[in-house]
């Protein structure tokens, strides 16, 4: 039984760097991912490191630490637990490509937690996370054209 999965992709999207991290934040999320509505215990969004949040999505609620924004290295990183299924962590960076374009390459190293069914990690398997990366271009890209 596989207890933990790491899983990486890689898109490309019509615009720079610098503007693409925008989207790869708590709050930029909320501009192209479905039911995305980070909550901050605080009271106040922040993309400091340490920040927590969670989100809940169909019905399941995930906790989410800040590990870093860095708006000029164009990258972020998370931790993420969703208690009761699976945790780990979330990378994300955005590459110039020139003419306007960037790469965007996610990486997740996600481990199943105690009495979670094992098919929790199915979506990190290689196909799956192709597909997710695929929704991320197309939602994303979405986003720009509205």
């Amino acid at each position: 039984m596989t207890m933990r999965r790491k899983a990486s992709g890689r898109f490309e999207l019509p615009i720079s760097a610098a503007e693409a991290i925008d989207y790869f934040t708590p709050e930029g999320e909320r501009a192209w991912v479905p039911e995305w509505n980070p909550i901050y215990p605080t009271g106040d969004p922040s993309e400091s490191s340490g920040t927590v949040f969670t989100t809940n999505a169909g019905g399941v609620d995930t906790v989410w630490v800040v590990h870093r924004v860095d708006r000029g290295g164009y990258s972020s990183a998370y931790s993420r637990i969703t208690v009761g299924h699976h945790a780990g962590t979330v990378h994300v960076r955005c590459e110039d490509l020139g003419s306007g374009r960037c790469a965007v390459s996610v990486e997740y190293d996600m481990t199943l937690l105690p009495g979670s069914d094992p098919t929790e990690l199915d979506a990190y398997d290689e196909p799956s996370f192709a597909g997710m990366m695929d929704e991320w271009a197309t939602e994303v890209s979405r986003t720009l054209l509205a």
